[in-house]
């Protein structure tokens, strides 16, 4: 039977994924971020200013482990996407792995090395980020995945995405309030903090483990021929739209780890906390991410994902700029901050859509479902811009003559900064992301998976899931069949 025929023989419904399996597959994926979102976000943090660790070795421990990050995630996910298990080829990673994920993310927070050793903290510091990443790949590949193959039309995946992002709320309230009451504007540790890192690693490796018994994945894709390792990085060169959305993927990795490390020295530099006005931009930068919820996936249905993220990305640049100019008056930036939250949440919504498109393209190219083939050369794009950002940053710190924190009888005290090094933090956090995402929008421009054309597509490819679906079926029918 052609492919034509097996898909006018199934007639295309209306995709509805359950409300128990988005809301599991959030909770999952929840654990997930938050365990690699917050040792990115603040681990540089914790070791130059509570431990003492030196700004410039701490740089060449994110461009050395840049090595390792961009490699192994093509590595796994070709095993992930070539594994066969009753439970599929997903599940068993998130299942298991749970452990060793939270027992890493424990480990990034108790250093062996002692406060003030500067070779010993750059050892332990490299060590965090090879264990921490190595975990985040095996996992955090499946979570890619799976959205692709729990919802293929654009509105289930929007919606599955909403899900996600509530999750995604909650886990941005933590990853800011968190670092900002107990790690800022004081002198060494607050004695919470590290009770918490060991709740929040045990609580996440539960969650991760109890959700992977209410994810689905599509069993059906197992029955495709195993693939190439080269197979598959070649046949990805041929989607286009693909690379051209990897501009964007590139930029948003790049922006997100400079903002939530940069934001921190921000705080304890820039404006130096003080009163209930100095948390104005904090708070207005918390209602944008809730406000872009509701936004994100109405400005999506109105003029779809791919004007959605270049809306996005506009209005950022003018947000970042603004940023750069007034970063110093905390309520006057309340404003912009707003702005911030709500684009970072309406790109979240928008970047999964375009995403899990991009994936379907390829299946219309390929006849197969290469998600985590696909998370792993996204990987070999977007996991250094998590290097090279934390690199840049601390880089710009240094030239703009930023005075390094002193050890005290073992307690790690900040120095004074002069008003350039305070312009040098905002330029870091403000005006290279705003440079970037002006190119990013540039080549959004001509991503074609867009308009009424490619919803046809996207019908046909939901028409071939259900056909691959019965062939799972009939195929695990005829094999008791056999057995009796």
């Amino acid at each position: 039977m052609s492919k034509g025929d097996m898909i006018s023989d199934i007639k295309a419904i209306e995709e509805k994924v359950p409300t128990k399996i988005k809301f599991n597959f959030a909770m999952g994926n929840f654990a997930n971020s938050f365990l690699n979102g917050f040792v990115f976000g603040n681990l540089t943090y914790y070791y130059t200013e509570k431990l003492g660790a030196d700004i410039i070795l701490t740089g060449w421990a994110w461009l050395i482990f840049m090595i390792w990050n961009t490699l192994n995630d093509p590595i796994i996910s070709y095993l992930i996407d070539n594994t066969r298990t009753k439970l599929g080829r997903r599940i068993p990673y998130i299942r298991w792995g749970s452990f060793f994920y939270g027992a890493v993310f424990i480990f990034c927070w108790f250093p062996i090395a002692e406060i003030g050793d500067t070779w010993g903290l750059f050892w332990n510091f490299l060590a965090a980020l090879f264990l921490l990443d190595t975990m985040f790949t095996i996992v955090g590949c499946c979570f890619y995945s799976l959205p692709n193959e729990i919802a293929v039309t654009a509105k289930e995946r929007a919606s599955l995405t909403v899900y996600n992002v509530i999750a995604g709320f909650v886990n941005s309230a933590i990853g800011l309030v968190l670092p900002v009451l107990l790690l800022t504007g004081q002198e060494g540790i607050h004695p919470l903090f590290k009770p918490l890192m060991v709740i929040m690693g045990v609580f996440s490796s539960i969650l991760l483990f109890v959700s992977s018994f209410f994810i689905k994945e599509n069993m059906f894709a197992q029955m495709q021929p195993h693939e190439g390792f080269w197979e598959g990085i070649k046949l990805s060169f041929k989607n286009k739209p693909f690379w051209l959305f990897e501009v964007t993927s590139f930029s948003f990795s790049f922006i997100f780890p400079i903002l939530s490390t940069g934001i921190l020295y921000y705080i304890d530099y820039v404006i130096e906390l003080t009163n209930i006005v100095s948390y104005a931009f904090l708070v207005a930068l918390l209602l944008g991410i809730l406000f872009g919820l509701v936004i994100g996936v109405w400005v999506i249905k109105k003029i779809r994902p791919k004007k959605t993220l270049i809306l996005v990305e506009l209005l950022m640049i003018f947000a970042f700029t603004v940023l750069f100019f007034v970063g110093r008056y905390p309520l006057i930036s309340a404003v912009p901050f707003l702005i911030v939250g709500i684009c970072f949440t309406g790109g979240s919504v928008a970047t999964a859509v375009v995403t899990g498109d991009s994936i379907d393209n390829d299946e219309l190219i390929t006849g197969r479902r290469r998600e985590a083939i696909y998370g792993g050369v996204n990987a070999l794009i977007v996991k250094p811009a998590l290097s090279i950002a934390q690199w840049v940053f601390l880089v710009v710190l240094d030239r703009f003559g930023f005075n390094e924190p002193v050890e005290v009888a073992g307690i790690v005290i900040k120095q004074p900064q002069s008003e350039l090094t305070k312009t040098g933090i905002l330029f870091a956090i403000f005006i290279i992301p705003a440079i970037l995402l002006a190119i990013s929008a540039f080549f959004m421009k001509f991503y074609n998976l867009d308009g009424p054309e490619w919803e046809k597509k996207k019908e046909e490819i939901l028409s071939l899931h259900k056909a691959k679906e019965k062939q799972y079926f009939d195929s695990l029918k005829n094999s008791k069949e056999k057995e009796k």
